[in-house]
């Protein structure tokens, strides 16, 4: 059984997950608003991508495990913000999580 997806691209058809890694976006370090900083925190967010959270899942030894906040933790450091989106990132992980289920069926 085929997984739906609600984006659907110009052809029609439904994306795949793997389609949904998209790797034309790019990282951005942003100033969040006011009421956003009141809730996680002032400082400079990282918004990852899906292929950045990919890959540091996928440096995750065989047999271990780790959480999103390390996960957002690792991102910030390596690209000098003082904190990751913790939307974009449960998003991203939501993304690879299923485009590597959908990898293992083909």
């Amino acid at each position: 059984m085929e997984t739906l997806v609600r984006s659907k691209p110009a052809t029609g058809r439904a994306k795949t997950w793997s389609e949904k890694l998209r790797p034309e976006l790019k990282p951005k370090i942003v100033t969040p608003s006011l009421k956003w900083q009141k809730k996680f925190g002032s400082g400079k967010m990282l918004i990852a991508t899906p292929l950045l959270v990919d890959r540091l899942i996928r440096e995750i030894p065989k047999g271990n495990v780790t959480t999103i906040n390390a996960i957002r933790k690792k991102l910030a450091a390596d690209f000098g913000a003082d904190y990751t989106c913790p939307i974009t990132t449960g998003i991203f992980t939501w993304i690879v999580a299923h485009a590597a289920e959908e990898d293992k069926r083909h």
